[in-house]
C-alpha cells in the first residue's frame, strides 16, 4: 500500500528507515541516497505527492514514487546488485537508471 508523503515528518520517517537499512544492508548506495533525496524533492512536479510503499504496521518500504515533468517514476532498491533503480510508471516499468555511490548528481538529473 502506498502512503502519501504529506509532511516533512513522513518523509523523515521514510528516509530514516532507508538510511538505517543502507547502513546495514546496502553500502553500495549509502552515500548517494542523500543526493538522491534532494534531487527528488527539487524535481518533483508542483502539486503532486511523493508516495512511499508502506504496509499495515505503518512501516515504510524500499519503493518511492514521484512525478517529474508529468511522468511517474518509481525508485526502488534492487537487492540483487545493491543499486537503486529509477523506473518509468511502476516498480517493474522501463529501467531508466541504476544508481550506486559512483553515480553523479548530473547523471541522476539527466535521467529526467
Amino acid at each position: 500500500m502506498a502512503v502519501k508523503v504529506e509532511s516533512v515528518d513522513i518523509l523523515k520517517k521514510y528516509f530514516s528507515g532507508v538510511v538505517r537499512r543502507t547502513n546495514h544492508h546496502a553500502p553500495n548506495v549509502s552515500n548517494i541516497i542523500y543526493t538522491l533525496l534532494g534531487i527528488i524533492i527539487l524535481k518533483k512536479d508542483d502539486g503532486t505527492e511523493i508516495e512511499v510503499r508502506g504496509n499495515d504496521d505503518d512501516s515504510t518500504g524500499n519503493i518511492l514514487w514521484v512525478i517529474v515533468n508529468g511522468q511517474r517514476y518509481a525508485f526502488r532498491y534492487e537487492h540483487s546488485d545493491g543499486t537503486v533503480e529509477i523506473r518509468k510508471d511502476s516498480y517493474n516499468g522501463l529501467l531508466i537508471l541504476k544508481i550506486d555511490n559512483a553515480t553523479t548528481a548530473a547523471q541522476i538529473i539527466g535521467a529526467f
